[in-house]
């Protein structure tokens, strides 16, 4: 049984992001704090879709 993706569903935008090396671990401890890749996690966040609330994201700081 093949589930096929609406256009809306596909993914067929990449997008670069340089980040510093401490950029990088704040990125990969806040994904893995709600159990996501670090790619899911950056979605989640560009839809403002709620996450656990164990660690909240502060990249400012």
């Amino acid at each position: 049984m093949s589930k096929e993706k609406s256009e809306k569903d596909m993914r067929n935008v990449p997008i670069t992001v340089r980040l510093n090396e401490e950029e990088h671990e704040k990125l990969k401890q806040c994904a893995a704090a709600c159990s996501l890749s670090a790619a899911e996690f950056m979605r989640q966040l560009c839809k403002e879709t709620p996450r656990s609330p164990s660690l909240k994201p502060s990249f400012g700081s």
